[in-house]
């Protein structure tokens, strides 16, 4: 079993390469692939503000939160459908995140996390995935989490 993370898939959604190759080498590898809505939620936001960021000029999270409401997301609406059908190309199941607030906190402090990373690695620990795919060195401090590449 294997975790993939949001830069990951990034990676794999704008053929990154050599980073890409890593991506595709080990999803081969492995039959059950997974990810999770959180996983989602942050490969999508990252996807809205690049394209915020090219189309115009979005700098924080403000001008995005700006940039959406004056225009909507018909400008990430292919790049979205992409993400989709990668998950679904590459038969990754989508799993509900697992944590507590108080388990969160926990794995924060303890192994000098920010939140989302918190919660990522507690849903691995609670589904039983030791392995997860992502450029992300933060992953390294968590004992239970081999990380790949």
């Amino acid at each position: 079993m294997i975790y993939v993370d949001s830069n990951a898939l990034i990676y794999l959604l704008h053929d990154v390469k050599p980073k890409s190759d890593l991506v595709i080498r080990h999803l081969a590898r492995h039959e059950e692939v997974f990810t999770s809505l959180r996983t989602i939620e942050e490969a999508s936001y990252i996807i809205i503000r690049v394209k915020a960021s090219k189309l115009y000029g979005a700098r924080g999270v403000y001008d995005i939160r700006r940039i959406v409401a004056e225009h909507g997301l018909d400008f990430v609406k292919d790049e979205l459908e992409a993400l989709r059908r990668l998950v679904e190309e590459n038969n990754i199941a989508v799993l509900q995140d697992v944590a507590t607030t108080e388990e969160i906190h926990e794995i924060m402090l303890k192994y000098k996390l920010l939140p989302g990373d918190a919660i990522i690695a507690l849903t691995c620990k609670r589904y039983g995935i030791d392995t997860i795919l992502t450029f992300d060195e933060d992953f390294k401090r968590i004992p239970w989490l081999k990380i790949i590449p």
